[in-house]
């Protein structure tokens, strides 16, 4: 049946309700789909438009996974992720914002992000970020009670 097919034999003008599709359309990162990139990486809806070459420099996991044939989407190689768009989208500012984590004190507040860098950049392999956060917790939070003196 085509999209004017009909309810009934009886009433041929009535037609036939089509069911909303259950997946939302993809929808673009606000800051982090970048027009000239040159690679789509998808986690849920959110699409992230970002550079092959900057992410494949910094992470031995991304140059890998990129030498891989995948599919094409938007005339781009496409790759889906198993990470949330939270810790994609954190990984790849700083990435983006030349390795640096951009987070000034060490607070409850502030660690769920850092640990989410943490916990990105070790699985990617990015090491800078890693050594920069875990200096910073051992200096603000240190190990032993005289250190906290």
């Amino acid at each position: 049946m085509n999209v004017e097919s009909y309810a009934s034999s009886e009433n041929p003008r009535k037609r036939v309700k089509l069911e909303e599709p259950d997946e939302k359309p993809f929808q673009n990162h606000p800051t982090l789909y970048i027009p000239d990139g040159s690679v789509i990486l998808r986690t849920g809806g959110t699409l992230f438009c970002v550079h092959k070459s900057l992410l494949s420099k910094h992470s031995p996991v991304f140059k890998e996974l990129f030498q891989q044939d995948n599919e094409r989407f938007r005339g781009l190689p496409y790759y889906t992720m198993e990470e949330t768009r939270e810790d994609l989208e954190v990984l790849l500012n700083v990435l983006y914002d030349g390795l640096y984590v951009d987070v000034q004190n060490l607070t409850v507040e502030t660690f769920p992000t850092l640990a989410a860098v943490l916990r990105m950049a070790s699985k990617y392999k990015i090491e800078r970020p890693c050594h920069e956060i875990v200096a910073r917790i051992r200096k603000q939070w240190p190990a032993s009670l005289a250190d906290h003196d």
